[in-house]
């Protein structure tokens, strides 16, 4: 008999699989290759942004400014190009690692609650980002950033689904066979054990906050490039979208499982769902439960009910 946790572990490969081939029998436009250049153009910002969340979810805490800091890095990149040129773009980058850095310095050298800290920080950035934008939406016209993120490559790849690769590439590899991902995954699994092994947990938590800051950052940036545009409360739809997707992949709420690579099946389940959904013509709102009714199930069978109660840190 196959066990749950073996089941737990093929399940996002599974979930991907499964609605590729219902919704290919049930809707013939859902394998074309418009729609799956459409797919990979939607869950590109999706999985960048996954990135980061993944990263701070594997050391069992929680992310929920990620929206805002998405929102805010790409209004402030906007705001400063016509002054400084492309180079508004890294400063961009910058304020969502300050913006990381903010959160991981409340939660681990003041041991605030992981969830309150970005609770918090959440309403602090999107004020910050209504303040400099004026509550309006700004034009993306940057020459140099359109032409690297947005458009297509080799004839009809979407441009976006490169640096969304390139991020994932990066991310697995620093997951996988750095010592920085290696005192993640340790954290995760046993923050007290790790600190006693001489591993300076305060620090390393700071640094992935301030690794997913970036990240985050960047995510809002290919979001303003894609739509045209640095908006308030762009990067809102991807608070719970980013944190769904590390969960359907396998990530552990509880830390210290997981990783990069399965949280790309996290994001495919969430983008297809969404995308074979409205192909179907299903109803917006029942979309919304069948949303949620999957990450509740996503949970049920990756999480060890002997560590809920360890849940963000």
């Amino acid at each position: 008999m196959i066990k749950l946790a073996t089941l737990g572990r093929f399940t996002p490969f599974l979930a991907a699989i499964i609605l590729i081939l219902f919704f290919s029998v049930m809707q013939d436009a859902f394998l074309t290759w418009p729609n799956v250049w459409n797919i990979i153009r939607q869950s590109s910002v999706l999985l960048v942004a996954s990135m980061g969340v993944t990263f701070v979810i594997l050391i069992g805490s929680i992310d929920l400014s990620v929206g805002a800091i998405m929102t805010l890095s790409a209004v402030c990149a906007i705001t400063l190009v016509p002054t400084i040129g492309e180079a508004g773009i890294l400063v961009g980058l910058i304020v969502g690692g300050l913006c990381g850095a903010f959160n991981g310095l409340l939660n681990a050298t003041l041991k605030l609650p992981s969830f309150l800290v970005t609770l918090g920080s959440l309403f602090i950035f999107q004020s910050i980002g209504l303040i400099i934008s004026g509550g309006r939406p700004l034009p993306w016209t940057t020459p140099i950033s359109s032409t690297l993120a947005g458009g297509v490559i080799f004839g009809s790849f979407p441009k976006i689904g490169l640096w969304a690769i390139a991020v994932l590439l990066v991310c697995a590899f620093v997951a996988r066979f750095t010592r920085f991902g290696q005192y993640m995954y340790a954290i995760g699994d046993n923050e007290r054990t790790t600190r006693m092994s001489g591993i300076s947990t305060t620090h390393l938590k700071i640094a992935v906050f301030v690794v997913a800051g970036v990240i985050s950052g960047l995510a809002g940036i290919l979001l303003g490039i894609r739509t045209f545009s640095a908006s308030p409360g762009m990067g809102d739809p991807f608070l719970l979208d980013t944190i769904a997707a590390v969960v359907l992949g396998g990530t552990l709420l509880t830390g210290g499982v997981g990783g990069p690579l399965r949280t790309v099946f996290g994001v495919l389940t969430i983008v297809i769902l969404a995308n074979g959904m409205t192909l179907l013509q299903v109803d917006p709102f029942f979309q919304i439960g069948i949303r949620g009714a999957v990450v509740i199930l996503a949970v049920l069978i990756t999480t060890k009910r002997g560590r809920l109660d360890q849940i963000v840190k």
